[in-house]
């Protein structure tokens, strides 16, 4: 009865288990599982303006064949424009915040911080938070575009680099020794300072979102491993179980004791020794008289 049941086991174990393979490759392969996102760029591609500066912020994603629309989002509010581009003509305080936009094909593209300043000399960053090997500009921008020279970028309070009149500078490929607070100073009239910059470089492991994707898939492939792993040591015992059932336990039992008995009757000439041997004899034919024929 036990090998029966371990059969029907495994059986029941199989057709619950091969079905969810094809919904599973379905699942992984379906364009739904991981939605394209849309993306904004800068132009000027940076996220620290002065006020009264001018900024285009351009939405990137899928979309319908003739379709060009797209939805805008402040601190998550929607704005009333529906065009690819949003224009700021003269940067206002209120104009400060955070950006999203989406497509009709796309998920709501990550934030972009933008921010509306009033000094006398910014230092603007190409972003805010880089992934490594990702590259990273930044200029030291006089109000009203005055020309400065004698330019020094800082990171951490510590001088990394000088030029005399270029005021822009490109780190090609961040990695985390590029994470850190950064600012400049310059000469124009005076030597001026700008306020300090917030730059998080991160590590090449994918973002906390995309694990949110990848999650389930992960979690549905192990369920499926296991339950294969289960169903092989399942069919393993039970064909062990039936092998064992066909097996005859020739070296034990009285099986052995005969053979023994019958080794030892013919060892004698015919007479039985040893224990048991009596019960032996009993069970052995009568031996036929020789006679002579006539």
């Amino acid at each position: 009865m036990k090998h029966r049941s371990s059969s029907a086991v495994f059986s029941n174990i199989l057709q619950i288990r091969l079905p969810l393979l094809p919904w599973l490759l379905l699942i992984l392969s379906s364009p739904q599982a991981d939605p394209t996102k849309a993306m904004i760029t800068l132009q000027p591609p940076w996220v620290d303006v002065f006020q009264e500066e001018a900024v285009t912020l351009q939405c990137e994603g899928p979309r319908q064949p003739g379709d060009s629309s797209a939805q805008w989002f402040l601190n998550g509010t929607a704005i009333r424009t529906l065009t690819p581009r949003y224009y700021i003509i003269g940067a206002q305080a209120n104009d400060s915040g955070e950006y999203r936009c989406q497509t009709e094909l796309s998920a709501p593209s990550e934030p972009v911080q933008l921010q509306a300043h009033r000094d006398w000399l910014l230092l603007q960053v190409s972003g805010r938070v880089f992934t490594e090997g990702e590259p990273l500009t930044m200029r030291c921008h006089a109000w009203k575009n005055k020309i400065v020279h004698k330019v020094i970028f800082y990171q951490n309070g510590k001088a990394f680099k000088y030029s005399f009149q270029d005021s822009e500078l490109t780190i090609p490929n961040t990695n985390v020794s590029h994470d850190g607070i950064y600012h400049c100073s310059a000469m124009g009239r005076y030597r001026y300072t700008s306020a300090g910059v917030s730059v998080t470089v991160q590590g090449s492991q994918p973002p906390l979102h995309v694990w949110f994707h990848v999650l389930p898939f992960l979690v549905v492939g192990i369920l499926f491993l296991f339950g294969t792993i289960l169903c092989l040591k399942l069919r393993k015992e039970w064909k062990r179980k039936q092998g064992r059932t066909l097996e005859i336990p020739l070296s034990s039992g009285p099986v052995k004791n005969i053979t023994s008995y019958l080794q030892n009757y013919r060892h004698f000439g015919g007479r039985a020794e040893g224990p048991g041997a009596e019960e032996l004899e009993e069970r052995a034919p009568p031996k036929l008289q020789e006679t002579e024929l006539p």
